[in-house]
């Protein structure tokens, strides 16, 4: 069994004596192991392993942050800035927001559910499958706006149907 799989009450990791980083074999957890493993100077682990890499992921999400925020997460607000007539800017804004913040919240408090439900992998395509599927509607529905002023824009989108393909 490997060390994060067996992240339940009645399993647990007595770690090695030699470095803490390294898990020993998965053990029956009851007081009896507890104490022999504390009892030796290692650290008991029920919760997964500790690991010397977890650097890394704080290094991943901050490269995530830096190079998503100039390019892709301001796409959103750049279209939204655009797409509406000026009249209804304003509003309209303000609803896009909202549906933004919904939306990340129901992804925040639906995502452990899932990862318990249905597992990690399965957790993480449903929501690219999602994503591929807004990629999708994007590519086919929202109006290609480069180098034109924004009253031509909103003439464009004035004599437009409600739902129209560009293709």
């Amino acid at each position: 069994m490997k060390c994060l799989t067996a992240s339940s009450p009645d399993c647990g990791f007595c770690a090695s004596a030699s470095n803490k980083l390294l898990p020993g074999a998965c053990l029956i957890s009851d007081d009896n192991v507890k104490k022999t493993c504390h009892g030796e100077s290692r650290e008991w682990y029920t919760r997964g392993c500790p690991s010397k890499f977890g650097w890394l992921a704080v290094v991943g999400l901050a490269l995530y942050i830096i190079f998503f925020s100039p390019g892709m997460g301001s796409v959103t607000w750049i279209v939204n800035s655009e797409v509406y007539p000026l009249r209804f800017r304003g509003v309209c804004g303000g609803i896009a927001a909202t549906a933004n913040w919904i939306s990340n919240l129901i992804v925040a408090q639906t995502f452990l559910s899932l990862t318990q439900a249905i597992g990690t992998s399965w957790t993480f395509l449903t929501f690219g499958v999602i994503s591929v599927v807004a990629l999708f509607f994007v590519l086919v529905c929202v109006p290609e706006t480069k180098g034109l002023p924004i009253e031509e824009i909103e003439k464009m989108l004035e004599n437009r149907p409600a739902l129209h393909f560009r293709f």
